[in-house]
């Protein structure tokens, strides 16, 4: 939640409030909520194809 620490840091106090009431419904309807669940980062990690080092061989 770096955005909810900077609202309250510079003392936006409507961005923290809104910043709450997101994060809660996200939370409500089972959407991931931060990068660390499943679908934060959607494509980190993943290869498009397989990729076969340079010393191995298909037999």
């Amino acid at each position: 939640m770096r955005l909810l620490r900077l609202a309250v840091e510079s003392q936006r106090w409507d961005l923290a409030a809104h910043t709450l009431v997101l994060a809660t419904a996200r939370f409500l309807s089972g959407a991931p909520v931060g990068p660390n669940e499943q679908g934060g980062k959607r494509n980190a990690g993943k290869r498009r194809g397989e990729k076969r080092s340079a010393g191995k061989t298909k037999a």
